[in-house]
C-alpha cells in the first residue's frame, strides 16, 4: 500500500518519517460564518463543522503485510471478518485483540526501530457526506487521536499518514470530496511502530482511533491559526494581549496568489459577552514581504485596563474572537480562543501567579476509562476535576502525554493549573534515543506540536519534554524551539536533573541555567539523596 511502503521503507518502521500530507499544526479553533457565532465558542453551532463519530466497518488485521489493499476503495464489499466497532473508541475494548500492561520494559523484546511482524492493525471504512452549501470551499478531515499509526484514503485515493498517537492529525481533502454527495473514507491504524519506543509510559497498550473524528470547512482564503497571549504588567493591575493571526491560502492551485487588501479584526468579550475594547482593532495583512509566502500575519497589541485575573480560586475567562475580512469589508469567517490575564514568573526558588508565590499540590493524571480505555467523557473529566477540588488539589500534570483538548477547557473553566507533557516516554531505551539522531525530528515535532495546539490555554503554565527519557540533544533541541517561541510560560523536564553516567540518580546536574528546565523536580528521591 503506497502509505505505508515508501520506497524501500515501511513506514511504520522508519522514525525518520513522521507524515505524509498532514496539515500543520494549530491551536484548537473552528471556523464561523460571524462574529456572533463566534463568540458562541461551541463547534456544534457552527454550519461548517460535521463530526464524523458512529458506528464504523472494522476488521483487525495481523499486521500491516497482510492487508487486503482493495478495502480502501468504495466498490470493496466488506464480508467475512469484517464488523463494526464505535469510532471514538479502544479495539481492544471491543473483543479485538488484547490490552497489554507494562511498566519501563517494552512489550516486546526487539531493538529501536523494529516491532514484532504480529502486529495488530485495524481497518476502518465508514461514508459521509460534505454538505452541498460547502461545495467551492476547502474540506478538512480530522483525527483527534490514533494509536499509533495512520493512514487515511477518500474514495479511493491516498490522502495522508501521520504518527504521535496523542495529537491530532489533519488533511486537507478539498480535491477528493464531492459535496451533496456520499463520500467514502478508509482509515489503518498499526498498533506497534518506531514510535512506540518513545511512547513507553507506565499505561495499558491499546489500539485504535480512540478520539473525534470530524470534518469543517473554511473559505479558500482562511483563519489558519490564532495566538493569544493574555498578560499583566509588573503593577498586576494593567492587562496585556497580544493577538497573532495568521492567514491561509487554499494549497490547491492558489499558491502563488497574495490577498492584497485582506484584514484582520479582532474584538475581547467579557465573561458576560460584553465587548471590552471600544471598537474592534483591525491590521491589514502584510503581502509584499519578500519572504511571505502562504501563512501570511496580523499582530494585535492592547493593553486592557483592570482586567479580571485568572487563577485557580477565580478562573476568569475572556474570549477572543478574530474575524478575517475580504478586500470589500465583508466577514469572510470568524474564529475564537478564551484566553485568561496572568503573569507567570520564578522569584527566588518560588513559582509566581499574578504576583504571588503559589504552592503547586497536584496530581499526575492519566486519560483512562475503566470501561471505555482511552476514550475519556465530558462528564468523566469533570468527575475527576471535582474529586480534586475536593480534596484541594489546584494542578495536574498530563501525565504523560497531550490530553484530549476538552480537558483543557475544563481546567481553564473550572480552575486547574496545567503541567502539558509532550508524548515522549523512551523508559527502556532511555539513556540512548535522547541522542538518536533518527529520532530528532519526532522529539521536535511532538513538543512544537502541543505548544502549538495548546497555546491558548490560560491554564498551562509549564510546558513538559516528556517523561523518562534520559536527556539529551533531542531535548536540547525541544527546548530551544518552545523558549523562542512562548515566553510567557516556563519549561519542565525532571530529567534534567541527574547526571547521565555512573549509578543511576547517583548526584544532581548543575541545574541552574539549563535550557531544558526551570524546575527543579527529583522523582523517586531517597531523602538521602536530596539532603546531600
Amino acid at each position: 500500500m503506497e502509505l505505508l511502503n515508501l520506497g524501500a521503507r515501511q513506514a511504520w518502521m522508519a522514525p525518520e518519517i513522521v507524515q505524509v500530507n498532514r496539515l500543520p499544526m494549530r491551536a484548537t479553533l473552528f471556523p464561523y460564518p460571524n462574529t456572533t457565532a463566534a463568540l458562541s465558542y461551541d463547534r456544534e453551532k457552527s454550519p461548517y463543522f460535521r463530526s464524523l463519530n458512529g458506528d464504523w466497518q472494522f476488521h483487525l488485521a495481523a499486521n500491516p503485510e497482510s492487508l487486503d489493499s482493495a478495502f480502501v476503495s468504495p466498490e470493496y464489499e466488506a464480508g467475512e471478518g469484517w464488523g463494526s466497532i464505535p469510532v471514538p473508541s479502544n479495539w481492544t475494548m471491543h473483543g479485538y485483540d488484547k490490552p497489554h500492561y507494562t511498566n519501563i520494559q517494552m512489550p516486546f523484546p526487539h531493538e529501536p526501530p523494529f516491532v514484532p511482524a504480529e502486529n495488530p492493525t485495524g481497518c476502518y471504512r465508514t461514508t459521509f457526506e460534505v454538505p452541498a452549501d460547502w461545495d467551492g470551499r476547502r474540506v478538512v478531515l480530522h483525527f483527534g487521536g490514533a494509536e499509533s499509526v495512520l493512514a487515511v484514503w477518500v474514495n479511493g485515493v491516498a490522502v495522508g499518514f501521520s504518527k504521535d498517537t496523542r495529537l491530532p492529525s489533519e488533511f486537507d481533502i478539498t480535491p477528493y470530496v464531492t459535496p451533496g454527495a456520499a463520500n467514502f473514507l478508509a482509515a489503518v491504524c498499526i498498533k506497534w511502530s518506531d514510535s512506540t519506543f518513545i511512547e513507553d509510559q507506565d499505561q495499558w497498550w491499546m489500539g485504535g482511533i480512540y478520539r473525534d473524528v470530524f470534518i469543517y470547512s473554511t473559505a479558500k482564503t482562511f483563519i489558519h491559526d490564532v495566538f493569544a497571549v493574555a498578560g499583566l504588567e509588573s503593577d498586576l493591575t494593567t492587562g496585556i494581549l497580544k493577538v497573532t493571526a495568521q492567514i491561509g491560502l487554499e494549497s490547491h492551485g492558489y499558491e502563488n496568489e497574495h490577498p492584497d487588501g485582506w484584514k484582520f479584526e479582532m474584538q475581547l468579550f467579557d465573561s458576560a459577552g460584553a465587548p471590552v475594547l471600544e471598537a474592534p482593532l483591525q491590521s491589514e495583512i502584510p503581502t509584499q514581504h519578500p519572504w511571505s509566502k502562504n501563512r501570511l500575519k496580523g499582530v494585535f497589541e492592547t493593553k486592557v485596563s483592570a482586567p479580571a485575573p485568572w487563577n485557580h480560586e477565580t478562573p476568569n475567562l475572556y474570549t477572543v474572537v478574530v474575524s478575517l475580512l475580504s478586500p470589500e469589508g465583508a466577514v469572510v469567517e470568524a474564529t475564537s480562543c478564551r484566553v485568561g490575564f496572568r503573569r507567570i514568573t520564578l522569584g527566588d526558588r518560588e513559582l509566581l501567579i499574578n504576583g504571588r508565590a503559589v504552592l503547586i499540590k497536584g496530581v499526575n493524571r492519566h486519560e483512562h476509562d475503566e470501561r471505555l480505555g482511552k476514550v475519556v467523557t465530558r462528564e468523566a473529566m469533570i468527575r475527576d476535576i471535582e474529586l480534586l477540588k475536593q480534596h484541594n488539589f489546584n494542578a495536574v500534570r498530563t501525565s504523560h502525554y497531550p490530553n484530549d483538548p476538552l480537558w483543557y477547557d475544563l481546567c481553564d473553566e473550572y480552575g486547574l493549573y496545567v503541567i502539558d507533557e509532550a508524548d515522549i516516554e523512551a523508559h527502556a531505551f532511555s539513556r540512548f534515543l535522547c541522542h538518536d539522531p533518527r529520532y530528532a525530528s519526532q522529539w521536535l515535532e511532538r513538543c512544537m506540536r502541543m505548544v502549538q495546539r495548546d497555546q491558548n490555554h490560560p491554564s498551562i503554565f509549564a510546558w513538559s519534554l516528556g517523561n523518562e527519557s534520559g536527556y539529551g540533544a533531542n531535548h536540547d533541541a525541544a527546548a530551544a524551539w518552545i523558549r523562542r517561541y512562548d515566553k510567557s510560560r516556563i519549561l519542565h523536564y525532571e530529567g534534567v536533573n541527574y547526571q547521565e553516567d555512573g549509578p543511576e540518580r547517583a548526584a544532581w546536574l548543575d541545574w541552574a541555567g539549563q535550557i531544558a528546565t526551570d524546575l527543579i523536580c527529583p522523582m523517586y528521591s531517597s531523602v538521602q539523596a536530596i539532603t546531600t
